[in-house]
């Protein structure tokens, strides 16, 4: 039987690595992939944190990728490391997860799994690798402590979402370690775990406190207005079924938050477990509703903190208390669990349904069009002019690929490659005018420029410039509808 079972895991393992590898070969990086590798190539570690302040996420992605960056790997690099992060992520679960083997190969081919998480090189991957590498140690995570302790520091720096979860482990490990009577021996791995949550207050909290910023919205306190729910219900409904957003219904929302919170009243007998989800849950939909309302690559999220769940609650007995008592003379506990994994692995086959669909469309379509911009610049032999690009938050997507090339932006008045969310970008990020980007370039460059957009030139030719239109994506962008790319040849006349 295990040997079987083996093969089967081999199997799925490999047929994961070709399907995900052949995305990751035709995928095209958008912004926020690229975002990640032009800071680790161009700055500084003081410079590093400082923008990442600024960013959102802490730094350890920003590691993984730096040394390869700076020592001038070619972009490409930064997608391999990914997906094989991803192959060793899903190499765990499928080996050490102690779950059903029709539930591990539904999530291991879902739509996040196979495609969300392996494909689009961002830092989500590392928060499930660390997540299952905790959940493989968590029954030795009192006899290799700092083990245990260094897997938690980790996973508090791979993302702000799984700060939630990371704390909530911190709180039953130092419960667990007084219930036990070992908190003197076990104050050294506890403080490692606690240096990790301060080392993301101290990368993240100041910025939240900033003027003129456009990324982190300080809302402390929830809107509870009609907003707030549809942000919450929508955020969990694609959790388990990711769809487009014109697909999105608050009665359904309503409906999975409530197989969410059967999920949690299912657990309710295992205390540390319940805590966990407390805890991990009310982070990310406080974050939800107040900081970030959060797209699929942030709400899939939610259905990865539930596999965590449903793989380490298997080291805890059931231990009836007061709150299980009196849900038990309603609701029959054992009944609720199953029906609760029966939901969740009809939605995991809805989700390899759609994974496998965005594998095709990966490879019939372009996610983004800053790749075949690139390569017009590199085939005309234009990587060494300077390149005005507006508007400059959607344009970097185009730098990984130019190292030779400055590019200048007119809604900074500066040179760059990653876009900064700033009271600058507040102000001029979206707003000029085409007259107003042509002065400023007219200004800069004085009589010939290159100038990058996404978007059509509105503005006609006049008495002050001509304009030629040299390339414009003309292939179908499905990932990224704004990075269609034109370039223009201005000439200023006066």
């Amino acid at each position: 039987m295990k040997l079987k079972e083996n093969r089967i895991n081999y199997f799925s393992w490999l047929v994961y690595g070709i399907i995900t590898l052949i995305a990751v070969l035709k995928h095209e990086p958008n912004r926020d992939e690229a975002q990640v590798w032009l800071i680790a190539r161009d700055l500084s570690i003081p410079q590093l944190f400082a923008q990442i302040n600024s960013e959102g996420h802490p730094c350890l992605w920003y590691f993984i990728v730096w040394p390869f960056a700076k020592l001038g790997f070619p972009y490409f690099i930064m997608q391999l490391i990914h997906w094989f992060i991803a192959i060793i992520t899903t190499g765990i679960f499928l080996f050490k997860a102690p779950l059903n083997k029709l539930f591990k190969l539904l999530f291991v081919f879902s739509y996040f799994m196979i495609y969300q998480y392996s494909v689009v090189a961002r830092n989500y991957c590392i928060v499930i690798l660390f997540l299952f590498l905790i959940a493989t140690f968590y029954e030795r995570r009192f006899t290799r402590p700092y083990l245990y302790a260094f897997l938690l520091l980790a996973l508090y720096n791979t993302h702000v979402l799984a700060f939630g979860g990371a704390v909530a482990l911190t709180i039953i490990y130092f419960m667990e370690a007084k219930a036990n009577g070992e908190l003197s021996k076990l104050k050294f791995p506890l403080l490692i775990m606690i240096a990790g949550a301060i080392t993301v207050v101290l990368q993240l909290f100041p910025y939240a406190h900033a003027t003129g910023n456009a990324l982190i919205q300080t809302n402390y306190l929830p809107h509870l207005n009609i907003n707030t729910w549809w942000i919450v219900l929508t955020s969990i409904q694609n959790a388990f079924i990711p769809i487009d957003s014109q697909y999105e219904e608050m009665k359904v929302g309503l409906f999975f938050a409530l197989i969410l919170i059967a999920f949690f009243v299912a657990n309710i007998r295992k205390t540390p477990v319940f805590i966990f989800l407390l805890i991990t849950y009310g982070w990310i939909l406080y974050v939800f509703s107040t900081i970030h309302s959060g797209s699929l690559k942030h709400q899939g999220l939610i259905l990865i903190f539930i596999v965590f769940t449903l793989w380490v609650s298997r080291f805890y007995l059931d231990k009836e208390n007061s709150i299980s008592k009196l849900i038990s003379r309603y609701i029959n506990n054992n009944y609720m669990e199953r029906s609760v994994l029966l939901v969740i692995s009809m939605c995991l086959f809805v989700n390899v349904i759609y994974g496998l669909s965005t594998i095709r469309k990966e490879y019939n379509y372009q996610y983004s069009g800053a790749k075949d911009m690139s390569d017009y610049i590199l085939n005309n032999n234009l990587q060494t002019n300077e390149i005005a690009c507006y508007r400059s938050w959607r344009a970097t997507a185009v730098a990984p690929y130019l190292p030779q090339t400055k590019f200048w932006f007119p809604d900074r008045g500066e040179y760059g490659s990653f876009f900064k969310l700033d009271s600058i970008f507040d102000k001029d990020g979206n707003s000029l005018s085409d007259l107003e980007v042509i002065k400023r370039t007219q200004k800069k460059y004085n009589k010939e420029a290159l100038l990058l957009l996404n978007y059509p030139l509105t503005i006609l030719p006049d008495s002050s410039f001509n304009c030629q239109l040299l390339f414009q994506n003309e292939k179908l962008t499905w990932g990224t509808d704004d990075e269609n790319f034109l370039l223009y040849k201005l000439v200023f006349t006066n």
